[in-house]
């Protein structure tokens, strides 16, 4: 019971759809508009359409600075659009081309795009399902202290995908991520105390890294204290 919790939780940020399982190359789509300037200055005109911060928001807009920016290789504004065409905010929802801008931006170390090319290799989402390079993926990121990765490697380890399962691993890869402030991490990390798995069972300290996930708002971690 308690590992179908945390493969839950492993999973509670991957979005479940899994339809889409085609190569990451990237072709340019035809009739794009570009927009051209310094790409730096163009992905902050991104983010300004897609925060609303000073103009409106506008995810069409968003999309076109940072496609704009991305084309000139910019890693930032790859993921950005890569996190675009996996929402379908401003463009089609697009899951290759998601996972073709992550795979740009990852190669050049941006750890937001390694994490979430992870996701798409684990989901088989754009790519050919293999955990082996999903795991690959999160062990970069989590190098440059990524905690989604950190806390995706934890599960990892708990439910020995991909890996030796080994509980002490998991603890050390959850709590990485918790003291980043991951309510997710915090909330994984109190069941192994509050079930004493690869640790001696702690109520307290369960408790306590229960409280802190549900004061973010994490609603299982909230359920957990009326049970603990």
């Amino acid at each position: 019971m308690i590992m179908k919790k945390l493969v839950m939780i492993g999973l509670c940020l991957l979005i479940a759809s899994c339809a889409s399982r085609m190569s990451n190359e990237l072709t340019d789509e035809p009739g794009q508009k570009y927009v051209q300037g310094a790409p730096e200055q163009l992905y902050q005109t991104g983010n300004r359409y897609a925060k609303g911060i000073g103009v409106p928001r506008n995810y069409e807009q968003a999309a076109l600075y940072y496609r704009s920016a991305a084309h000139q290789g910019y890693a930032k504004a790859q993921y950005s659009l890569g996190y675009m065409y996996r929402t379908g905010h401003g463009v089609p929802r697009d899951y290759n081309r998601a996972a073709a801008w992550f795979e740009r931006a990852a190669q050049q170390g941006n750890s937001d795009a390694q994490y979430s090319l992870g996701v798409r290799y684990m989901l088989g989402q754009g790519t050919a399902r293999d955990d082996g390079r999903a795991l690959d993926w999160f062990q970069k990121a989590a190098a440059q202290g990524n905690p989604y990765a950190e806390n995706q490697l934890g599960f990892m380890y708990a439910a020995g995908k991909s890996v030796p399962q080994d509980y002490t691993i998991s603890i050390q890869w959850y709590q990485k991520a918790a003291e980043h402030g991951l309510a997710s991490a915090q909330y994984n990390l109190g069941l192994m105390y509050a079930n004493g798995i690869g640790t001696q069972p702690d109520k307290e300290k369960a408790r306590q890294l229960f409280q802190l996930a549900a004061a973010r708002g994490f609603e299982p971690a909230r359920k957990a204290l009326e049970q603990y």
